[in-house]
């Protein structure tokens, strides 16, 4: 009688697959209804995970359009600083090279001068800083500085008559940073 028994709940067992009395209040849920909860779980999961994803990576482009832009900015200010620095020592060089009175004796000296000059030039251009020289321009207040000015009738605009000081400026793309204002002498129309 014990075999019986044993034998019953083993029929038992398979009748009710979750273990539990087989009540007519509780049906057991069929593999395929199992199946579409499991997968309505993965797939919410996986947005879940599209979601973090998406946002991961926009966070991270954001850093690293950050990151070139503070770079671009600590470069700039480097350049800055290091060019200001050599600025007088250019001008002194433009002086020496434009002597007025360079005899047949100081012709291979200014000549070496201007060499250096325009070795300078080159090394800065190369880190994209030019030289601002505005003879004949129109006057810009945004990148030259006005020392002293004349009026007369043959000026249309204001135009540079005369540079004392070159300025230089740092290019970047299509933008440019001043790094001095180029002094100059301007012409203006009478009013």
């Amino acid at each position: 009688m014990q075999g019986n028994d044993r034998e019953m709940s083993q029929e038992e067992a398979v009748a009710t697959p979750t273990g539990e009395n087989s009540d007519d209040s509780q049906k057991p849920e069929s593999v395929e209804e199992t199946l579409r909860k499991e997968l309505d779980i993965a797939r919410k999961e996986i947005e879940s995970l599209k979601d973090s994803w998406t946002r991961e990576r926009a966070e991270f482009q954001n850093y690293k359009r950050r990151s070139a832009q503070e770079f671009s900015n600590i470069k700039r200010e480097a350049v800055k600083s290091l060019v200001t620095e050599f600025l007088n020592p250019i001008d002194n060089l433009d002086r020496v090279a434009s002597g007025v009175n360079v005899t047949e004796e100081l012709k291979p000296f200014v000549d070496g001068v201007t060499m250096i000059q325009k070795e300078f030039y080159s090394v800065l251009e190369r880190s994209n800083v030019f030289r601002q020289y505005p003879q004949g321009e129109s006057f810009d207040p945004t990148s030259m500085e006005a020392l002293s000015s004349e009026e007369g009738d043959q000026y249309k605009e204001e135009t540079v008559i005369e540079v004392y000081q070159a300025g230089f400026y740092i290019k970047e793309n299509e933008d440019k940073f001043s790094l001095r204002p180029a002094r100059v002498r301007i012409g203006k129309p009478k009013a």
